[in-house]
């Protein structure tokens, strides 16, 4: 049964199941829907040439503009980030996903006007943003929610969706579970991802969101950082999801695939490096002195290509995967 199938067969399975016990409503949920409707958005034709759509994504990003550290050498590099988004999107990169700590040191509203929007601005009408833990030192993130507008959804719920082209889609969730009602397959949150991967038929999936499980950088055994991941692994494991993308950690990572999921922590955006202190198992490429960003290729064909791309144009990571996460029921 093919990946596609599968998804349908367990979303069919779910309703006839909940039918039969007399508790269908089981599998709805009383939130809003949350899709991404924003209308300025340009969509990417899914019938491309090529078959595919790039994603670009980095965490991380800008310093506070009131930060002594903005003219320290080597830190705060976010507008050399934002020149290499730039040569990706002119290059046919047709969506921005910012990883959380988008502006730091609390998100405010002005800050990500006179830092974030100079720099990474231009990205706006592609951009689809997750929260990290400094847009929420403002309360309720007002500065992020304020700024991106509608692309971050609401801070009562912040989690989206989008098929970025046929076969693929992509979760933006918010791994902050105290201000957002929990991240565990129980939560609001974790009901929604349970009930969009169920109605899905897309093969392949993506979930954004912005504190790693898994780490090689400053915060390897830091629970308060790896249970809210840990989390929101639980709630999209068992759904299909193929590619988890992070930030918090100031450093790039890629693991080998934990049943069926593959990690990237890209919290290279700008704002500073982050010790490597140990060699987590399964991490298969560690990079700790180098700005970039990671661009995933997504193709029809259930298969994917990442590319760590520093500033300079250089590609320090590089390969192809195939989607193999199968959903569970």
């Amino acid at each position: 049964m093919s990946r596609s199938a599968s998804r349908r067969f367990l979303a069919v399975t779910v309703l006839v199941v909940a039918a039969a016990t007399g508790c269908a409503s089981s599998v709805q949920v009383s939130e809003p829907s949350t899709r991404d409707s924003t209308t300025t958005s340009p969509q990417p034709s899914p019938g491309n040439a090529s078959g595919s759509v790039s994603l670009v994504a980095v965490g991380d990003i800008a310093c506070d503009p009131t930060s002594p550290f903005v003219l320290v050498p080597g830190l705060c590099q976010s507008d050399r980030v934002a020149d290499r988004v730039g040569e990706l999107v002119d290059a046919g990169a047709n969506w921005f996903i910012p990883l959380g700590d988008i502006q730091y040191e609390t998100g405010g509203y002005q800050a990500y006007e006179q830092v974030y929007d100079k720099e990474f601005g231009r990205f706006r009408h592609i951009t689809k943003p997750v929260a990290g833990n400094h847009e929420w030192y403002s309360a309720g993130a007002n500065g992020y929610f304020r700024y991106f507008g509608r692309s971050a959804g609401t801070p009562q719920v912040p989690w989206r969706s989008f098929e970025p082209m046929p076969g693929w889609q992509v979760l933006l969730l918010d791994s902050n579970c105290e201000f957002v009602g929990g991240c565990g397959p129980g939560s609001a949150q974790g009901r929604w991802i349970r009930q969009t991967l169920t109605a899905s038929s897309a093969p392949c999936v993506v979930a954004a969101w912005h504190h790693p499980l898994r780490t090689s950088g400053e915060y390897a055994g830091v629970t308060d950082s790896s249970d809210r991941a840990e989390q929101l692994w639980q709630s999209v494991e068992p759904g299909g999801v193929d590619i988890v993308l992070n930030g918090h950690d100031h450093i790039y990572e890629r693991f080998r695939k934990f049943d069926g999921v593959q990690q990237f922590t890209v919290g290279t955006g700008g704002k500073s490096h982050y010790d490597i202190t140990t060699q987590t198992p399964g991490s298969l490429k560690l990079i700790g002195g180098d700005y970039g960003v990671l661009q995933l290729t997504l193709r029809n064909d259930e298969s994917y290509r990442y590319e760590f791309v520093t500033p300079g144009g250089n590609v320090l990571d590089v390969g192809n995967e195939t989607c193999t996460n199968e959903p569970t029921s």
